[in-house]
């Protein structure tokens, strides 16, 4: 299972809620440009396929993810996005880009999801209400347990 597999006890949650609160913020990929995602071959609101976020092996602790940071869209509309711990659905936010006096807002996204096991690989997919060749380029906030 993806998500933190043990019942931790009530002294393990107190700590692990204590490393939580005063860990820094994390980003992935970090020092380098975020990654890529495609909408699905259909018309509009089909799920691409899986896109890699983060690869298995690179985040080595238990973490969970708090934002979303929308680097780039390729169109002003309304996008899906879904992410996953593997193949399992860790949540999905709903965003729209607007194009204002020439500029398109491309904000941050909150996001809660479970704990996620360390050494875990995150996926995502992504559809639009525009359809084939929508495009979003993402990175994570994150926070170690």
């Amino acid at each position: 299972m993806a998500h933190l597999s043990s019942r931790p006890t009530t002294a393990d949650r107190i700590d692990e809620i204590q490393e939580h609160e005063h860990s820094a913020c994390l980003v992935y990929p970090t020092g380098a440009a975020g990654v890529q995602i495609a909408c699905g071959d259909a018309s509009n609101w089909t799920l691409g396929a899986f896109t890699e976020i983060v690869p298995a092996g690179v985040i080595g602790a238990h973490f969970d993810i708090h934002w979303i940071n929308l680097e780039a869209a390729s169109e002003d509309t309304t996008y899906e996005l879904v992410l996953y711990a593997v193949s399992e659905e860790l949540g999905r936010i709903r965003f729209t880009t607007i194009n204002i006096a020439n500029a398109t807002i491309l904000p941050s996204f909150p996001f809660q999801c479970v704990v996620v096991d360390a050494d875990t690989q995150i996926q995502a997919k992504l559809m639009s209400a525009t359809g084939v060749a929508d495009t979003v380029t993402i990175s994570l906030y994150y926070h170690h347990y």
